[in-house]
């Protein structure tokens, strides 16, 4: 594969754009406004408040998480041979990427809490739905690392799953991202100019430059061998 410049440049320039404009307070309307809603309507709304408090427990991460496989693992039984081992390479490449762009997340020079620490008047599902424990709350919000997964799995499903997938994927990553900013434990802007940026940027040097290609390459012969020692070539 040959370096994609403009697709390279592009995502660079959308990543850029999204975060600067979040530095320079043009998103604090909208995130102010998301939060509130949702704050409100957790006492204001019958059952809601118990909702989001089931949908914020640890064990649901999990359960997002197998869900997530099971679409790649899906798509692995429908191909057989090398390109099976491909998407297993596929699956470290996307282990690979999370781990480096929660670390970059993590040195960022940025600290900000999240809205219910900023606003002591804010409603907390910890207060109003003791039995459950959930997260309602960061001191250090940005970028969030849920949807740092989130958006590295979109990526990878934009670029690598087949189209049709894409329809129930982009929903639902959507879809399982909201609980944090229904808690009010992140931003809405933790997600669109924190998370997402740093998935624009590792999808610009893997997918539209040689080192996606290169990297399953490298990788594919062992997965290879692995998967027919666990006889799951296919």
């Amino acid at each position: 594969m040959r370096w994609d410049l403009k697709g390279w440049a592009a995502l660079h320039a959308l990543a850029l754009l999204l975060f600067f404009t979040w530095w320079f307070g043009y998103w604090q309307g909208l995130d102010e406004g998301i939060f509130w809603w949702f704050n409100q309507r957790l006492v204001t709304v019958q059952g809601f408040a118990e909702f989001v408090a089931f949908v914020n427990q640890r064990w649901i991460d999990g359960a997002v998480a197998l869900l997530m496989a099971a679409f790649v693992f899906r798509h692995a039984w429908e191909v057989t041979g090398r390109e099976r081992a491909k998407i297993g390479c596929l699956l470290l490449l996307m282990a690979g990427c999370f781990s480096l762009q929660a670390a970059a997340g993590k040195a960022l020079p940025i600290e900000r809490a999240s809205p219910t620490i900023v606003y002591e008047q804010a409603e907390r599902i910890s207060q109003l739905v003791p039995d459950i424990k959930a997260k309602d709350a960061s001191g250090s919000s940005f970028p969030s690392d849920h949807g740092i997964g989130f958006a590295t799995f979109l990526l990878f499903a934009c670029y690598r799953f087949p189209r049709r997938y894409l329809y129930v994927v982009a929903p639902l990553v959507f879809a399982l991202a909201m609980p944090r900013v229904m808690s009010g434990a992140h931003w809405f802007t933790d997600f669109i100019c924190g998370s997402l940026p740093l998935a624009l940027i590792t999808g610009a040097w893997l997918f539209h430059t040689p080192l996606a290609h290169r990297l399953t390459e490298a990788m594919v012969t062992p997965v290879e061998k692995l998967l027919a020692k666990w006889r799951l070539q296919g």
